[in-house]
């Protein structure tokens, strides 16, 4: 599938509105998810990959948001 580059489509303050907003879900949703962290369920797991996919994202665009302690070896892992 052959997608346009984003960056090259955004501009810079709609890629800070797209960075800020992602950061502010981030760190958020952290304490749900850290709840969450010995769920065995489909939806949980499902949560905490997208979550941890997330803060990678985030990470490359050299914005660093703390791993909760409870998902670490889920980070790791990944």
């Amino acid at each position: 599938m052959n997608r346009p580059d984003p960056f090259t489509t955004l501009s810079e303050r709609e890629l800070e509105a797209l960075s800020a907003a992602g950061t502010w879900y981030a760190k958020y949703h952290a304490s749900i998810i850290a709840e969450q962290a010995q769920d065995g369920g489909a939806k949980a797991v499902e949560d905490r990959r997208e979550y941890l996919e997330l803060l990678t994202a985030l990470g490359k665009l050299g914005i660093r948001v703390r791993v909760p302690d409870a998902l670490v070896d889920s980070a790791q892992a990944a």
